[in-house]
């Protein structure tokens, strides 16, 4: 594997990337399902007139999964969306000072999320909340999101931390 360039968007952290990588595989897993528990509750609704049983409570909790395991690898890699419209506009000693401030403005709001997420899974811990079909504990689904999303406001830092000591630039 040829080694990353300084100047590259990518900037491989060691420890980070493989688990960035087992959490897309796990996002990736958990898409597979819902496709095909999707399939199966659209067959079963409109072949066999017999929906799946809990379809809905399933997929909604899968949803989630998904965007909280991709999270923190889109953080890490710096492959969200983003918008573009100013960055013409930015002259080029003030790039890392944008990445910087960009990826500070994104662990803080990821920060926000995490804390908010934190309380309300102690509340579903403390109040014992359950779904509604399955009686599933919603606490432990809380708590995988919570330090998910801590993690990928770690990430966040540690591209603001790459930004600011001159490892990466914007391309």
């Amino acid at each position: 594997m040829d080694p990353v360039p300084a100047t590259s968007a990518a900037v491989h952290i060691r420890g980070l990337t493989p688990a960035s990588n087992v959490l897309a595989g796990i996002a990736c897993i958990v898409l597979f399902s819902m496709m095909l528990l999707t399939f199966i509750d659209v067959m079963g609704r409109y072949v066999f007139l017999a929906p799946l049983p809990a379809a809905y409570e399933m997929i909604s909790l899968m949803m989630p999964a998904i965007i909280f395991c991709a999270l923190p690898m889109s953080m890490l890699r710096e492959t969200h969306v983003t918008v573009d419209l100013l960055d013409s506009f930015v002259p080029s000693a003030l790039v890392r000072v944008q990445g910087v401030v960009v990826n500070l403005v994104s662990a803080a709001a990821l920060a926000l999320v995490t804390w908010r997420l934190a309380i309300k899974t102690r509340d579903d811990f403390e109040f014992e909340s359950v779904t509604d079909e399955l009686l599933l504990l919603l606490w432990p689904f809380g708590l995988g999101m919570t330090v998910l999303c801590a993690i990928a406001t770690f990430a966040a830092v540690i591209n603001a931390w790459t930004y600011a000591s001159g490892a990466k630039t914007r391309a």
